[in-house]
């Protein structure tokens, strides 16, 4: 299993292809995949296309380094993320981190204010997912 620790803006629609999604969100994305192809339960394809920006770091790393490489990516994305959602695209934000005991960073992070307004303007939801082994 992957334990990366990841910082991921995380793009739906079943009415946009990924072409689309990239035109109005003004970039390409790190990943996509496309509606009919296989999910994470391979025996069910997306009903969706996903479009996604991703800022990883290794288990050893603080996620606060993907952060500080994430967030100057997406915020000069915020109209055409802004019109996505208007237009029925489910946005995420999702976070996740491993953590353990011998874990050489404390299991939290920050979001500034202005983060946290940058979501709400572009309607995502938050999504924190901490794991430990």
């Amino acid at each position: 299993m992957d334990c990366k620790r990841s910082v991921i803006l995380h793009v739906e629609s079943g009415d946009l292809s990924v072409e689309e999604i990239s035109e109005i969100a003004g970039c390409s994305p790190d990943l996509f995949r496309r509606k009919g192809d296989p999910g994470i339960n391979p025996n069910r394809k997306l009903k969706v296309n996903v479009w996604e920006i991703r800022e990883e770091v290794s288990r050893e790393e603080y996620i606060g380094l993907a952060m500080e490489r994430f967030w100057p990516r997406v915020i000069p994305l915020k109209a055409g993320l802004t019109e996505l959602s208007r237009r029925g695209g489910f946005i995420r934000l999702s976070l996740v981190q491993w953590v353990s005991k011998e874990d050489p960073h404390e299991p939290g992070f920050g979001i500034s204010g202005h983060e946290l307004s940058f979501l709400v303007e572009i309607g995502a939801l938050l999504d924190v997912d901490q794991y430990a082994d």
